[in-house]
């Protein structure tokens, strides 16, 4: 698990709002401290060097609860293959 950042704000639609260390992939599964599903990643936004992500929450969470927490975002390999030999 790689560190995504901290949750910053809920936005008006339920979304939690989180400012970036780098940007993910969108459909990237995010998690907290304690490797419990928090959601994934609905938009990324903002600037490049600090961009901000939204993240669509799991059903059944206080959203509230979870401002100022650290999240992480799961480090998927390459599925694609290598470098071709000539």
């Amino acid at each position: 698990m790689k560190l995504l950042g901290v949750v910053q704000d809920v936005s008006h639609d339920g979304k939690l709002i989180v400012k970036a260390r780098f940007a993910p992939k969108k459909g990237a599964i995010v998690r907290d401290n304690l490797k419990s599903d928090m959601g994934k990643v609905a938009r990324v936004f903002g600037p490049v060097r600090s961009p901000y992500v939204a993240i669509r929450p799991v059903k059944n969470m206080k959203t509230i609860a979870v401002l100022g927490k650290e999240v992480y975002v799961l480090e998927e390999g390459d599925h694609a293959k290598g470098k071709r030999r000539d």
